[in-house]
């Protein structure tokens, strides 16, 4: 009997010990695929609630990845080599990246341009929702933008998709690491840099993609 105890004993210490290996595995996998969201805004809006998705399927606000928002308050700036300095946004987490890193892939791109930041920071409780709206909020647009996604380099391990909103509504995206992202060359972001006529803000705009769709717990 004493036998058989220490037999049962050292089968759940290995049983245990290939749990937590599987864990680890299984860990280090889903790191490999976790991928962060960085964006560069080389216009004069601030950019809020930037979402993607492969352009391949139907959006959905509920499985899109979340951009984060990139505001000129309170962000990082970065310079172009010409020392130029534009805004860019900390990291949002986190995106499963299911598709091959070394090929192109397209994704649909929607965000909001917010035109008049006091307007939009005015808004009452039941305005500042932004379900509450079919089209124009107040001081603020929905964009959208089926974009190219460049693969990553061959030597880069990419863990982020790295976006760049250009000024005349030219949407780039790429997948970098955090070591080889940066800013567009200051030449290639001057041959983007005409604006749009006042009261246009972006190339495709359309109705607020979260107009009707129930809330939920802790998705916004």
């Amino acid at each position: 009997m004493r036998n058989l105890f220490i037999t049962l004993c050292g089968l759940c210490v290995l049983l245990g010990c290939d749990s937590k290996e599987n864990d680890a595995r299984q860990f280090e996998e889903l790191r490999k695929t976790t991928f962060t969201t960085t964006a560069y805004n080389y216009t004069k809006f601030n950019l809020y609630n930037i979402l993607y998705q492969d352009a391949s399927v139907r959006f959905s606000i509920d499985d899109a990845a979340d951009g984060g928002s990139v505001f000129f308050r309170g962000l990082n700036k970065v310079n172009l080599d010409n020392g130029q300095e534009i805004p860019s946004s900390g990291d949002a987490c986190c995106v499963i990246w299911s598709k091959p890193t070394d090929q192109p892939l397209q994704i649909r791109v929607v965000w909001s341009v917010i035109y008049d930041l006091n307007a939009f920071d005015g808004k009452l409780d039941d305005q500042r929702d932004k379900r509450s709206f079919k089209g124009r909020g107040r001081g603020s647009t929905w964009c959208e933008a089926v974009v190219d996604v460049a693969p990553a380099s061959a030597n880069v391990q990419a863990d982020r998709v790295v976006f760049h909103f250009l000024a005349d509504g030219t949407v780039r995206a790429n997948l970098e690491s955090f070591a080889s992202m940066q800013p567009l060359p200051a030449a290639l972001v001057e041959q983007h840099a005409t604006a749009f006529p006042e009261g246009q803000y972006c190339k495709r705009e359309i109705d607020n993609p979260f107009y009707g769709i129930p809330r939920k717990p802790h998705r916004e």
